[in-house]
């Protein structure tokens, strides 16, 4: 090989050990993240924002303002740190999309009082900590009114936007290692709300080894579902639709644009 050779090999060595150190993590990337957020406002009708990559989640008050005034919707890194590829990166966004049309704001303010959260997996190690003086309203609320009315809005928004919803598991999959019992209610949450809206779409499948885990779960508790609960399931998602439906033609829904183009979509799908 020729010293020309040799030089042309060892500069393209370089380049690409170059390109794979420079290479940006998915979860990190700004543009791709903003591509990702600002394509499913588009196709959901959604007033357009910036995405914002930040690591410390001490506004959750503040989204509504965010949103509405400064055209900004906050992306934390400790969630973002769960998606893996570009579908779990799409869900993720969507559901803090969700959080928004949820009037998550309204919902989440509270009489001020510091908190300090940590984020550990199951083997105890701390992953994260911080402290916000509006946490502990936002704990309270996030299961039944903020966190999971989130991921049913964002699975709306990935359908409307041409996206695999089954992301969701793949993500929360994932989850189950760090908080099971969390993970495992938000997976019967979305798993429920597939089936009973969109059932064919479970056909897609998720080539990911944290949705096989997540599928896991969901047949272990389908398995332990009695009729009693099998009619329960059918019942509150009815109820779900129902009261979506309600929202969609309450006179207070352009309060919040974020909510009123969305729940439009609602009354022609």
């Amino acid at each position: 090989m020729g010293i020309k050779s040799r030089l042309l090999t060892v500069l393209t060595a370089l380049f690409l050990a170059q390109q794979i150190v420079c290479a940006v993590p998915i979860n990190e990337d700004a543009a791709l993240i903003n591509q990702i957020g600002r394509g499913l406002l588009s196709s959901n009708h959604l007033p357009t924002a910036e995405f914002v990559i930040t690591s410390s989640p001490d506004t959750f008050d503040d989204y509504f303002i965010l949103a509405n005034v400064q055209k900004k919707v906050e992306m934390f890194t400790w969630e973002l740190k769960f998606a893996k590829d570009k579908g779990e990166l799409t869900a993720v966004i969507a559901h803090q999309i969700g959080k928004i049309s949820n009037n998550m704001p309204t919902q989440a303010r509270g009489e001020a009082k510091t908190n300090t959260l940590h984020l550990t997996d199951r083997k105890g190690n701390e992953i994260m900590s911080y402290s916000s003086k509006h946490i502990y309203s936002y704990e309270k609320l996030n299961k039944d009114k903020v966190d999971l009315a989130a991921d049913r809005t964002a699975i709306d928004f990935m359908i409307q936007n041409g996206n695999n919803p089954l992301a969701f598991l793949s993500v929360y999959g994932t989850y189950l290692d760090y908080d099971e019992d969390a993970a495992t209610e938000h997976i019967m949450n979305v798993y429920d709300y597939i089936n009973y809206n969109f059932p064919e779409k479970l056909k897609q499948g998720y080539p990911t080894a944290s949705y096989k885990k997540a599928m896991g779960v969901v047949n272990a508790q389908i398995a332990s579902r009695t009729e009693a609960d099998k009619q329960k399931v059918l019942t509150e998602q009815a109820k779900i639709n129902e009261k979506k439906l309600k929202q969609a033609n309450s006179k207070f829904k352009g309060m919040n644009p974020w909510n009123s183009s969305y729940t439009t979509l609602l009354l022609h799908r």
